[in-house]
């Protein structure tokens, strides 16, 4: 188990960095647009901006948007209301958040790992204006964050499944025990 906890937390690390690097990136690439729309541009600098930032912003925001739910469904802080669930008796709940684990990593296989094939493979050698790109190659990351999306899913109902009958009401948390996220 701590195999996997150490795998883990190596995995959540160069996720949580490639989504820093990819937001840096977009934000770059969006200042350098707005720049030389603005600035550049009507000081006559620049006679026309380069249409090639605004479609890489557009699918850096997708790599980020796909890797950055990967990422947080690692870190088990996707949207959950579970105030319900919380109610019911331990064995109730775990068996309802493995359920739930359960629906997501199907969604993941169906919709992101086998429907992102298709695409990707259909559009792999189709070339993207403006970038020296395919399609296929950009849409990849589907593939891959579908599939970071299934392992997560697994672990999560294996935590699940070996953690002890207990749920833990929001009154009953020592506010000690939680730390700060940082990078």
């Amino acid at each position: 188990m701590k195999a996997i906890q150490a795998f883990e937390r190596g995995l959540e690390f160069v996720l949580r960095w490639a989504c820093i690097f990819l937001f840096s990136v977009l934000v770059l690439l969006v200042v350098y647009q707005v720049a030389q729309r603005q600035v550049l541009i009507p000081l006559g600098l620049m006679k026309t901006g380069y249409a090639w930032t605004e479609a890489m912003g557009r699918y850096v925001f997708i790599w980020l948007g796909l890797v950055g739910a990967a990422y947080v469904i690692g870190e088990n802080d996707d949207v959950a209301i579970d105030f319900l669930v919380r109610r019911f008796p331990a064995i109730v709940a775990r068996i309802v958040e493995c359920v739930a684990h359960t629906v997501v990593a199907f969604f993941a296989v169906w919709v992101m790992i086998y429907g992102g094939w298709r695409y990707v493979s259909k559009t792999w050698d189709q070339g993207v204006e403006l970038l020296p790109f395919t399609e296929g190659q950009l849409y990849s990351v589907l593939l891959i964050s579908g599939a970071l999306i299934v392992l997560y899913s697994l672990i999560h109902i294996g935590e699940a499944i070996a953690r002890k009958n207990e749920v833990r009401n929001e009154d009953d948390i020592d506010i000690s025990e939680l730390q700060d996220e940082g990078i």
